[in-house]
């Protein structure tokens, strides 16, 4: 990244009579030129749905996340990220600015968590700012417990053997509420492999998921990771601390 002045977030009321926070951006140094960030409303959502865009000084835009955020709710709910095909893993990074953003919105509006659903091909994306799985569709847990057994490369073995085993209870027992321990432990397992492979910096295209994975990034891991992030704020030229 180039080295730049710190910009200082702007920080300003949803309306008046509604003291939701939205976060703006203006003159951020980037390989890309003179960038801006910015969180408004989104056309027809009837007040809970929301829009950041980033563009640079010529208005094109750059990449954009849709998001959820009730008013009265202790969390936002992440629908749809995207960064512009040219500038994707050209160490633009705009991405990784559009995810600071959204834990800007969490920390000035005191929100429990941000949730989404992610795409297959986006779990470690996010699982590198700390997003953890959070499974609760049974479906959904059976495909990544197949994802982790059917990967048989060395340095995994005792994964797919957990794996294997969480498995064999789903196949035995036909109670919800187990069902649904399951759902947390596979979560877990998840988390764990999604980690592991992220040890090695491009171990995670040899290690696909069948399916798109719940996750969640809550208060307490952004607090947990504050120094982690607060040197991506600092990287990206922004003057915001946690």
């Amino acid at each position: 990244m180039i080295k730049q002045e710190l910009i200082k977030p702007i920080i300003h009321q949803y309306s008046p009579a509604d003291s939701r926070k939205l976060c703006t951006l203006k003159g951020l140094n980037n390989k890309a030129g003179e960038i801006m960030l910015d969180v408004k409303e989104a056309p027809d959502s009837y007040g809970y749905r929301f829009r950041t865009e980033l563009k640079n000084k010529y208005g094109k835009l750059l990449g954009k996340e849709i998001f959820s955020y009730f008013k009265g709710k202790n969390y936002m709910t992440g629908q749809y990220i995207e960064v512009l095909p040219e500038y994707r893993q050209h160490n633009y990074f705009f991405g990784e600015l559009l995810r600071l953003a959204s834990i800007i919105e969490l920390l000035e509006n005191k929100l429990k968590q941000i949730e989404i659903y992610s795409k297959n091909t986006a779990v470690y994306f996010h699982s590198k700012y700390k997003f953890k799985p959070a499974i609760k569709n049974f479906n959904e847990r059976d495909k990544v417990l197949e994802s982790i057994i059917e990967n048989e490369m060395n340095g995994y073995e005792d994964l797919r053997l957990r794996a294997k085993v969480l498995q064999n209870l789903i196949k035995d027992t036909d109670i919800p509420e187990n069902q649904r321990k399951l759902c947390e432990k596979t979560s877990i397992l998840a988390d764990e492999y999604i980690n592991r492979v992220l040890k090695n910096d491009e171990e995670y295209k040899k290690h696909p998921f069948k399916n798109g994975i719940s996750m969640l990034l809550s208060y307490e891991d952004i607090i947990k990771n504050k120094e982690y992030f607060n040197k991506l704020f600092q990287k990206q030229g922004i003057d915001y601390t946690i």
